[in-house]
C-alpha cells in the first residue's frame, strides 16, 4: 500500500501523543507506520455517512471512523476517508486502497467469503418510500410496478428473490433513488429505513411504508488474512459497546426520539450484543 510523505509526517507528529482511548490489543505495526487510518465511507447516505455543508464527511458511521482513529493515533483527525459505494468498496479493500470499510456493510455469507467482518455495529432494515398518494402499502403491492434500489446492494438481491413480480431498477447511488422517484421513472424506492426517514423528513411529498424487512447486521469490513487488524478493531468495538458509544452516536444524528427508541435493541450497548447468526439480510418475510 503506497502512502505519501504526508502520512510519514503525520506519524512523526502523532508519535509521543498519548492515545485518548486505548485497548489491550496492539495496533498492527503496518497500520501504525502509516500514521493515519484509511477508511472507505459512504458520502451520500445520510444520516449514516454523507458530506456536510462544510464539505467534510459527517454522520454516525463517520463518528465511529473518527473514534477508531482516536483509538489508533490519539486523534480523531488521524483519518483519511475515501468515498465508496456498493460496487467498489470491497475491491478497494482487497486492492489495499483502504484499511477498512465503514459504509453500511451488511453481513452476508457470500461477502464473508471475500472479506472479514468485525463484531456487528448496528442493524439495518429495508422499507419503501412512495409518493404520499401512492396505493403502495407493502412489498406485495409492488407487483407490476417498478422499484429502485442501489445496484450491488443486498436489497437488490432481496427484492429479486422475494418479490420477483416487481421490476427492480438499479440505481448507482442513494442520491439517484430520489431522482428516479421524483421524475416518475419508478413507483417507489427501497432502501435502509434510516435513510428513508431522513429523505421524507426533507421531502414531505413522500412517505415511508412497508414492514421492516431484510434485517441485516452491519460490521466493519477488513481484508481477509489481516487477523491482527481484525482483532484490534473488535477490541475497539467491544470497548465502545460497553461505553454505549454507538447508541449515543446514532441518537446525535437522528433527531426523532420515537425513531431512535426503536433502535435501542439493535445498536450495541452495555446490555446489547449482536450476533451475525441472527442476521437475515436475504430472508423473505413469508
Amino acid at each position: 500500500m503506497i502512502r505519501t510523505l504526508t502520512a510519514v509526517l503525520s506519524t512523526l507528529l502523532l508519535a509521543g501523543t498519548a492515545a485518548a482511548q486505548s485497548v489491550d490489543v496492539p495496533l498492527p505495526a503496518a497500520v501504525k507506520a502509516n500514521g493515519k487510518l484509511f477508511v472507505g465511507v459512504h458520502c451520500g447516505y445520510p444520516p449514516a455517512g454523507y458530506v456536510g455543508l462544510d464539505g467534510k464527511p459527517v454522520g454516525y458511521e463517520i463518528a465511529f471512523a473518527r473514534k477508531i482513529a482516536e483509538y489508533a493515533f490519539g486523534s480523531p483527525d488521524a483519518l483519511e476517508t475515501q468515498c465508496v459505494n456498493e460496487g467498489n468498496r470491497i475491491p478497494f479493500l482487497q486492492s489495499g486502497k483502504i484499511d477498512m470499510i465503514l459504509a453500511s456493510l451488511a453481513y452476508t455469507p457470500a461477502r464473508a467469503e471475500q472479506i472479514a467482518y468485525s463484531q456487528p455495529i448496528w442493524v439495518s432494515n429495508l422499507q419503501l418510500v412512495v409518493p404520499v398518494d401512492s396505493p403502495i402499502q407493502d412489498y406485495a403491492d409492488l407487483a407490476g410496478k417498478s422499484v429502485a434500489t442501489p445496484t450491488g446492494s443486498t436489497y437488490q438481491t432481496w427484492l429479486g428473490k422475494c418479490h420477483p413480480e416487481a421490476t427492480v431498477v438499479p440505481a448507482q447511488n442513494a442520491g439517484e433513488l430520489g431522482t428516479l422517484l421524483s421524475q416518475g421513472r419508478v413507483d417507489a424506492f427501497a432502501f435502509i429505513d434510516i435513510y428513508d426517514y431522513n429523505f421524507v423528513r426533507n421531502q414531505p411529498r413522500y412517505r415511508v411504508t412497508g414492514t421492516l424487512a431484510a434485517s441485516a447486521m452491519q460490521g466493519v469490513g477488513i481484508a481477509k488474512g489481516n487477523g491482527e487488524l481484525l482483532a484490534w478493531v473488535d477490541a475497539v468495538v467491544d470497548d465502545l459497546r460497553k461505553k454505549d458509544f454507538f447508541f449515543e452516536a446514532f441518537s446525535a444524528e437522528i433527531k426523532d426520539e420515537a425513531f431512535v427508541k426503536q433502535y435501542r435493541d439493535v445498536v450495541p450497548g452495555p446490555n446489547v450484543t449482536l450476533d451475525y447468526a441472527k442476521s437475515g439480510a436475504l430472508d423473505c418475510n413469508d
